[in-house]
């Protein structure tokens, strides 16, 4: 299995404004670029104020992945903000931000 600094995974999209109520249906996907498998225990998504949600499992090489996002922890808001991917040292992976206008459509995916 290939370590963070073996290559790269990306966020490339999230669903930030689910249709009807947020919470429990907000998920971001991620995409391994690498040809090997890496490992994601460990591993975390941020927010713009920090929270996190822990990963685990593998993601296999060209591999993408929705992380469903649990209803308390993790806030992805409507108003814009930040997602970001740490490794299992807390190190940033990859990170991507969003605009109000980016999430103002209810249901629809934002692709980074």
């Amino acid at each position: 299995m290939a370590k963070a600094a073996d290559g790269r995974v990306l966020i490339v999209a999230a669903l930030v404004n689910p249709t009807g109520p947020d919470q429990g249906l907000e998920s971001v996907t991620i995409l391994n670029t690498t040809p090997k498998t890496i490992d994601l225990k460990g591993w975390a998504l941020a927010d713009r104020n920090k929270n996190r949600v822990p990963l685990s499992g593998v993601i296999n090489a060209g591999q993408a992945v929705m992380v469903k996002l649990p209803s308390k922890g993790i806030e992805l808001s409507n108003d814009g903000g930040i997602i970001t991917l740490l490794d299992n040292k807390g190190l940033k992976v990859h990170g991507v931000s969003y605009t109000s206008q980016d999430a103002s459509k209810e249901g629809w995916t934002i692709v980074f």
